[in-house]
């Protein structure tokens, strides 16, 4: 039986050989305790230390320094509450506002408004059509009681991107005191741009989302930025910042696949955005009505994600016929995992209400072959006209 065509590696993607070798050679030689004394400790604690500088170089990230988390969520959660808890100081005669993007992924909106419960105000910053934040929507709300910014560089549903370095630039004259905490989740081994180019005051990153392994991730802080409220404490470990056991077999394949990402996109600056527009164009070959979302325009564009709503059908029916003719694919629909509620990002787009059922995502490794595009082109096909019965 032939093998499925993976198209969801927005969700997650498959380790990359790499990061399992990686790992492996990890598991061998970097075993031990990286806080014991012994040379065993001492051989892990560089393994540990030969990543965080791998992933500073991959990333483009020499001024920012690297705290090994679990989670993307943690990441977020670190940026946003302990940051703002960090600088609640700065506002002792005023109520700080926090400001956020209004499709950020949920680990980034939901632990700003815990944050509510602290004395913040939390507001949200609009997008436009294609799921942009803009200067001009972002610059009317910035004021000297502004604490924090939090925004996402790529919209895990949409693909689009947000100018960083623009609205940094804008954040430090207009909000001088605030906090910009970047999401770059979707963006990092995707996107060429170096985040020292972009500025953040801190980055939230994951292995998982560019071949690494799931439960590792990290938070990467400017030189300079305040240092945020620790969420865990314990044995002190990264600096105090984040207490608990480091995971050296994971963070040796993050940066392993962070490296390859890196290796690969210098190769191919347009790797994934090929891709992209090769499937695209012979979808609409197909199908000449379905609506793109997100921007037109590349330089907007996430190359890893291409969401398209297709007129007449129901997303989370036809992702299973799809799944049935040999490709996995995911579902922007207007209902979250468990079927409740309508989607922020479609809402916050003005998409058609009649079309928010039927979005499909479509997100690439930048490994796919012309091949696996004219298998999932056939796969649309026959999966429509079996949807139609």
């Amino acid at each position: 039986m032939e093998t499925p065509l993976y198209l969801d590696h927005a969700a997650t993607t498959p380790p990359l050989q790499v990061a399992l070798d990686a790992f492996s050679a990890a598991v061998e030689t970097a075993y031990a305790n990286p806080g014991s004394l012994h040379q065993a400790g001492a051989t892990a604690a560089r393994s540990v230390e030969r990543s965080r500088r791998a992933l500073q170089r991959a990333f483009g990230a020499a001024q920012y320094r690297v705290i090994w988390t679990a989670t993307g969520t943690e990441s977020n959660h670190l940026g946003i509450q302990g940051m703002a808890r960090a600088v609640r100081g700065r506002f002792p005669a005023v109520t700080p506002r926090i400001l956020v993007g209004a499709i950020e992924h949920p680990s980034s909106s939901a632990a700003a408004k815990v944050l509510e419960k602290e004395g913040f105000r939390v507001e949200t910053i609009p997008v436009d059509a294609r799921g942009i934040v803009t200067a001009a929507a972002l610059g009317p709300m910035l004021a000297e009681d502004v604490a924090m910014i939090s925004l996402q560089w790529a919209n895990n549903e949409i693909g689009s991107l947000n100018p960083i370095a623009e609205l940094v630039s804008l954040v430090r004259n207009k909000a001088p005191k605030a906090i910009f905490h970047c999401d770059a989740i979707q963006a990092v081994g995707k996107c060429s741009t170096a985040l020292d180019a972009l500025g953040a005051d801190c980055f939230a990153v994951a292995a998982h989302k560019l071949g690494g392994l799931r439960g590792c991730a990290a938070f990467l802080l400017r030189e300079g930025s305040p240092l945020p409220q620790p969420l865990f404490v314990g044995g002190g470990h990264e600096g105090g910042l984040r207490s608990g056991t480091e995971n050296t077999m994971g963070i040796a394949a993050f940066a392993a696949a962070a490296k390859a990402r890196r290796e690969l996109m210098l190769a191919e600056p347009q790797f994934l955005h090929s891709r992209r527009q090769a499937l695209l164009t012979g979808l609409r070959e197909y199908f000449p009505d379905l609506t793109v979302l997100g921007p037109e325009q590349t330089a907007e564009q996430l190359g890893a994600v291409l969401a398209i709503a297709m007129p007449g059908i129901r997303a989370e029916t036809f992702l299973h016929i799809l799944e049935s003719n040999g490709v996995y694919v995911g579902s922007g629909s207007a209902c979250n995992t468990h079927g409740h509620s309508e989607s922020a990002v479609l809402a916050a787009i003005h998409l058609a209400p009649d079309l928010r059922n039927s979005v499909l995502r479509i997100s690439f490794s930048g490994y796919e072959t012309a091949a696996d595009v004219k298998k999932t082109i056939a796969a649309f096909v026959k999966s429509a006209a079996e949807f139609k019965g």
